[in-house]
């Protein structure tokens, strides 16, 4: 029985090797005829470290950048509502390769390089003539407008049925049934900030009957969002309540079977959140501006769906998503433990030892903590374990993720550090210290945000004694005694006095009431 195992084994090599062999040079043959391998944002490097003039800027928890406020009108900017500035830069470094229209890699929608003549190609998902199933989540409607101009924060367009995107002119053209129709045009831009004047332009044109159509050269089954980064984009905050909850309420629907077409695109931004890139589509990215193709799809987003300033309204929203869905959607996306799992303290309550563990977020530039060593020292002393944030050190992306995670709570000065409580597991609590005169739009850009993730929110406000300002002007000066009327001054005051030139001495003695409200929610 032996021998006759032996000689069956032998035999079995024998066929089988040169069987293998033969494989292994057909799918070679197959990679090499088709031009090259699939490369799609999973591909992409999760981790950003960049230098701006010399000097460490910081990952995610950073702070920096300029947003706008309920009465934004800085030269230029004009900010639009419930937003602050936090003057900490952030340039990232880009260093991300990504799909252009002449560079495209065989995951994604195959493209013509710049020699190659036009032709039509298949896509991303197939086509009709490859067997896919036809398209059904939207079909073309004669008596819906494609165009919705009238919401105060963003512009959006939906082609259902034939349209096609053409990068180099910035154009997406809607083919109607119809095509006795008069054609139409609008010109959006293409983000959730439609008043800020330099994000970049979509046109988006229908075509009649007299007008040719563009020839397809790329062809696919599934959908397609065109928007634009740039923006206000570079503050963590911005990242967030601009670009990334807007994504996801207008792309989580497909459930990562959709194409995301990016005007001014920024490969830093790509590449920092590519984890959440990764979970909202499982295809190419495209650079639209760059694209050499004529692509056409059965259905076309241009732009984003913005509700306000980060946060989502559940009656808003077809899905009924809500800020509780977008919290757990990333931390899915950075593998972060289930939503069920208790927050770090409570869930190993059994060792005796155990400290409620605290991440101080204390910023680089205005809005210090000049105190900061006295503030650690007296989170010590009420009990807790504290991991400080130092913004001048470059930390690996996922694993600052995972040490928010392992927080219970986060502190910090009011600024777009705070962003990062959307790493915090439920029931996770926020300790916002407001500086002196904005205490009248702190809670919109944080506590509410806070509330609506599941999470906790202690709200310390500063009295005039606990800020650098009494000493720069002291009490008889409008600044400290009547901010109300510094606030009537505009946007640009408000930023100058308060956002600008305000450092924090804690007193805490005065705000230890405010911590034990953080530890009765932790136990």
């Amino acid at each position: 029985m032996a021998k006759s195992a032996m000689k069956q084994g032998i035999w079995r090599r024998r066929i089988g090797v040169p069987f293998a062999a033969v494989l292994v040079a057909a799918v070679l043959a197959v990679v090499v005829f088709s031009g090259q391998f699939a490369k799609g944002p999973n591909d992409l490097e999760r981790t950003v470290s960049s230098k701006l003039e010399g000097e460490d800027t910081e990952q995610i928890r950073l702070e920096d950048g300029q947003s706008p406020n309920k009465e934004a009108a800085i030269e230029e900017q004009k900010p639009s509502q419930a937003a602050a500035i936090d003057q900490d830069d952030n340039t990232l470094n880009p260093g991300l390769k990504q799909a252009s229209g002449d560079e495209r890699s065989a995951g994604g929608s195959d493209s013509l390089s710049k020699e190659s003549p036009p032709q039509s190609q298949e896509g991303d998902g197939g086509t009709a003539e490859s067997g896919a199933e036809p398209y059904i989540k939207c079909t073309a409607q004669s008596d819906i407008k494609i165009c919705d101009l009238s919401n105060p924060r963003f512009d959006i367009c939906e082609l259902c049925g034939d349209a096609r995107t053409i990068g180099q002119s910035s154009t997406v053209v809607y083919v109607p049934q119809n095509r006795a129709s008069n054609g139409e045009e609008w010109i959006i831009r293409a983000q959730s900030r439609k008043h800020l004047p330099w994000i970049k332009k979509v046109t988006i044109k229908s075509v009649n009957s007299s007008e040719p159509e563009p020839i397809c050269t790329s062809k696919h089954h599934i959908p397609a969002i065109v928007f634009a980064l740039g923006g206000l984009t570079a503050n963590v905050w911005h990242d967030f309540s601009d670009v990334l909850v807007p994504l996801f309420l207008t792309a989580r629907q497909f459930n990562r079977d959709v194409q995301l077409i990016i005007t001014n695109n920024q490969p830093w931004f790509i590449k920092k959140y590519s984890a959440i890139f990764s979970r909202l589509t499982r295809h190419e990215i495209i650079d639209f501006d760059s694209d050499g193709q004529i692509r056409c799809y059965p259905h076309v987003i241009v732009g984003l769906r913005s509700h306000r300033d980060l946060g989502i309204d559940p009656s808003s929203s077809p899905q009924n998503y809500t800020m509780v869905d977008f919290r757990l959607f990333v931390r899915e996306a950075y593998g972060l433990p289930a939503a069920e799992v208790d927050i770090p303290y409570k869930a190993d309550k059994d060792d005796p030892d155990k400290k409620p563990r605290i991440m101080l977020i204390d910023r680089g530039k205005s809005r210090r903590f000049v105190n900061v060593a006295h503030v650690v020292q007296g989170l010590d002393w009420f009990g807790f374990e504290v991991v400080k944030a130092d913004p001048k050190i470059d930390s690996n992306l996922d694993e600052f993720v995972r040490l928010v995670d392992s927080c219970d709570a986060i502190m910090g000065v009011h600024g777009a550090g705070l962003t990062n409580m959307v790493f915090l597991r439920s029931g996770g609590v926020v300790v916002h210290i407001v500086p002196y005169g904005i205490k009248f739009m702190a809670d919109g850009f944080y506590g509410a945000p806070a509330r609506d993730m599941g999470l906790r929110h202690v709200e310390y406000s500063i009295s005039p004694e606990e800020s650098t300002l009494l000493e720069k002007y002291g009490w008889n000066h409008t600044v400290i005694n009547d901010p109300e009327t510094i606030r009537k001054g505009g946007w640009e005051k408000v930023a100058e006095f308060y956002m600008s030139k305000q450092d924090i001495v804690l007193n805490m003695t005065r705000f230890g009431p405010s911590l034990l409200n953080a530890i009765e929610f932790i136990m």
